[in-house]
């Protein structure tokens, strides 16, 4: 079984010295649903253990499918050797955060919507900084953008996670040297792709805005309104430099 892990080397200026070499894989639109083959998942996991990753992300659309009719599929993403977090997407708002953040803390993947985990590589820290998707809130509950960044230290290297790569819009000031998003499964490759770029300028790669460094992955799974033949899926592999 084979998987389309891409090598990437991801040149963070402003990152600290000593967490250059950092190696991080990306996972993101895997849209599990209870047709997923168990053994898929279970053989991913293997070979991402394989990358001897510093850090696992998941950027949303985990899931395609209620978490009660999945825990099968989900129960296969235990046993990622490196520290993994994940942020929600679209589909797993409308599936239920609430049961998904339960079945993925068993797996030892922790939520980071709208938090920050505090690490340290190499005697280094570093902040992992999440966002949800926008639509994952009601009117009467708004993203606390500005209390989250403020949070952060200014003198740490950050990583920032969103499912929605226009939310690099909501970086103003604050330091933010690395972000990784998904959602846009490849917009080029839709049959109105024009459109699409209108609505969705980040639509795969990478991105440099100011001093944030902006990578796009297109994703395990395609929407269905794509065309399979011209889909391109990817599991980044980054390694900071």
């Amino acid at each position: 079984m084979s998987f389309p892990f891409k090598e990437i080397h991801l040149e963070a200026g402003n990152f600290a010295d000593e967490l250059k070499g950092l190696r991080i894989i990306h996972l993101c639109d895997l849209h599990i649903s209870k047709k997923m083959d168990p053994s898929y998942l279970r053989q991913l996991i293997i070979k991402v253990n394989e990358y001897h990753p510093d850090l696992v992300v998941f950027t949303g659309n985990i899931i395609k499918g209620f978490t009660s009719k999945v825990k099968l599929q989900l129960s296969c993403l235990k046993g990622l050797h490196a520290p993994s977090y994940y942020v929600s997407g679209n589909h797993d708002f409308l599936f239920g955060l609430k049961a998904l953040k339960k079945e993925l803390a068993l797996a030892h993947i922790l939520c980071l919507d709208n938090a920050c985990a505090h690490l340290i590589f190499n005697d280094t820290p570093l902040q992992v900084v999440g966002l949800s998707h926008k639509s994952a809130l009601s009117k009467k509950d708004k993203r606390p953008i500005n209390t989250l960044f403020n949070s952060l230290d200014e003198e740490i290297s950050t990583i920032l996670l969103a499912h929605q790569p226009k939310d690099i819009s909501l970086i103003k000031t604050t330091r933010i040297d690395i972000m990784l998003s998904a959602h846009s499964h490849n917009a080029d490759a839709y049959p109105f792709a024009r459109v699409l770029k209108h609505y969705q300028p980040f639509n795969k790669g990478l991105y440099i805005r100011e001093k944030t460094l902006l990578y796009v992955s297109v994703g395990l799974h395609t929407s269905a309104l794509q065309f399979k033949r011209h889909s391109q899926a990817e599991i980044p592999v980054y390694t900071i430099t």
